[in-house]
């Protein structure tokens, strides 16, 4: 017997020792040790929820995930928290939009991002389930791969002193060169972004989705919440060489915002629309660091301050 209790102790050594460098080094801050979490996944965003519940949020994709939450504040007077996270769906942002609203924590206002792309029926990941599963068991969330990957690379940035990434470039000659050498318009990340998004735009259609966004709009109204949709900026060359091509301009501005307007008029809550009526006047190759996200040092802080002047 005591042979098996020695063996399980060993066992038990390298078990433990796992168990300590994942939870300090896993980046979603799930167990609230840390000051804050250094992930924008959508268990971090949540978990940080849960402990402490805003009650001014903001929802959405990637390109609400890396704004600056303190400039936010000074623009408008008020604290907001963050809840948007990387390749969220129309779906999934609205499933997390009933999370809030049924979590019986007090909500002021939700500002909720949408566009073109996460309009699209062939953009439906749903992994909210998933997220909800792993938020009330911490054995499944130890035992996930991608966290656990997620840990190791912090541990190995940690030890190599790697900086955060920020997406952001101060582009050289290198910079616009081609993959045949060729010298090109914008920088490349600027340049081959539109192709990135063709396989899903192609055969764009409304998602069905759509819908949900009026039940939310009456849901706020009836519940005293103050509700915004934004639809982010997008580069030029997006729109000219995805959008156009396969009539989503026309599907978006023929019926999609007039949609929304008329439910903007009858429930009461407004439209930011930064992706077809009201541009920035950005300068692309400078301001964008890809076709969807606003460089983070030359152009999303000027957004923001667009953005948060026009939610005060």
């Amino acid at each position: 017997m005591k042979h098996i209790f020695k063996s399980l102790a060993l066992l038990a050594i390298p078990v433990a020792v796992w168990l300590a460098v994942f939870i300090a080094f896993e980046p979603n801050n799930y167990f609230g040790l840390k000051a804050a979490a250094s992930s924008t996944q959508p268990v971090a965003r949540v978990r940080e929820y849960q402990a402490d519940p805003g009650r001014c949020l903001l929802l959405g994709d990637s390109r609400l995930a890396h704004i600056d939450m303190q400039q936010a504040a000074e623009v408008s007077g008020k604290a907001w928290q963050n809840l948007a996270f990387g390749g969220a769906s129309l779906k999934e942002t609205l499933d997390l939009a009933d999370y809030i609203l049924d979590s019986g924590n007090e909500v002021d206002e939700l500002v909720v991002a949408v566009s073109f792309y996460t309009l699209n029926a062939h953009y439906n990941t749903d992994r909210f389930e998933q997220l909800e599963e792993t938020l009330q068991n911490p054995l499944a969330y130890c035992l996930n791969l991608e966290y656990n990957v997620n840990a190791l690379t912090v541990l190995l940035d940690t030890v190599r002193g790697t900086p955060d990434a920020v997406e952001t470039g101060e582009w050289g000659p290198a910079d616009y060169i081609g993959d045949d050498g060729e010298t090109l318009p914008l920088h490349y990340k600027l340049y081959v972004y539109p192709q990135n998004l063709i396989p899903r735009c192609e055969n764009w259609a409304l998602s069905e989705e759509f819908a949900r966004l009026e039940t939310l709009a009456a849901r706020c109204r009836d519940v005293g919440v103050r509700l915004t949709l934004v639809l982010p900026p997008m580069a030029d060359n997006v729109r000219t060489e995805v959008c156009v091509p396969f009539g989503i301009d026309t599907a978006m501005q023929q019926d999609v915002l007039p949609r929304l307007h008329a439910w903007a008029a009858e429930y009461g809550f407004a439209v930011l629309d930064y992706e077809w009526e009201n541009r920035p006047d950005f300068d692309d190759d400078t301001q964008f660091f890809d076709g969807f996200h606003l460089d983070e040092v030359h152009g999303l802080p000027q957004w923001v301050d667009m953005l948060f002047t026009e939610l005060t």
